[in-house]
């Protein structure tokens, strides 16, 4: 049962999901020229060929891991979306997971990929989130994170979508590198872009070294 904020403010996050993943999905069927390019980066950048995608709603994004030859799993906290993401991807595992609380074995994955999903957990819980990645990470294995750069850390409303509000964990660069680098991962590349609809992304690629 939710007894804290950052407890609260993640179920609100799932509920929202559950409630909007039709209009979700639906708005992004496709890969953008960034997510595109970031996963081939991803893809070039790993040792082996096991991946787990951390939020990863409607299964698009597993899928076209899938189609480059990986063996993926993928993971979402909104049941929703897992319905839709194994309808995708029927040759993908997905399961049903708060990404705080991920049970996995250690040294499980070559690869973690976590594109604009890690930005819903509150900052309190941030680091250890990102301990439990490296654990499930093999040794030498990437973790790609995408967040939106800023200082918010509450739930926000999508008023122009009229979606419910989520919470959103918005960062500075140098506070997720420093953030990565405390929790045994080493900076192997970080870009940024700003959108269309306003945000500037910030894309980080870590590599599992200590």
């Amino acid at each position: 049962m939710a007894d804290t904020v950052s407890d609260r403010n993640v179920a609100a996050t799932k509920y929202a999901y559950n409630n909007i993943h039709e209009q979700y999905v639906s708005s992004n069927l496709t890969l953008n020229d960034t997510v595109r390019q970031n996963l081939d980066h991803f893809i070039a950048s790993l040792s082996g060929k096991t991946v787990l995608d951390v939020g990863c709603a409607g299964g698009r994004e597993p899928e076209y891991l899938h189609t480059h030859g990986l063996t993926v799993t993928g993971c979402d906290i909104s049941e929703e979306f897992i319905r839709v993401a194994e309808k995708r991807c029927p040759d993908c595992a997905f399961f049903v997971a708060d990404m705080r609380h991920i049970e996995s074995p250690p040294d499980t994955y070559d690869g973690i990929w976590a594109n604009s999903s890690f930005l819903h957990i509150p900052k309190t819980n941030a680091s250890a989130t990102l301990k439990n990645f490296h654990s499930m990470l093999k040794e030498q294995g990437v973790l790609y994170i995408s967040v939106m750069q800023g200082d918010f850390d509450s739930l926000r409303e999508n008023k122009q979508m009229k979606w419910p509000e989520r919470h959103f964990s918005d960062y500075q660069p140098d506070e997720l590198k420093n953030l990565l680098l405390k929790t045994g991962f080493e900076i192997i590349n970080e870009s940024s872009n700003t959108t269309h609809w306003g945000p500037t992304f910030l894309h980080f690629f870590a590599k599992k070294v200590g």
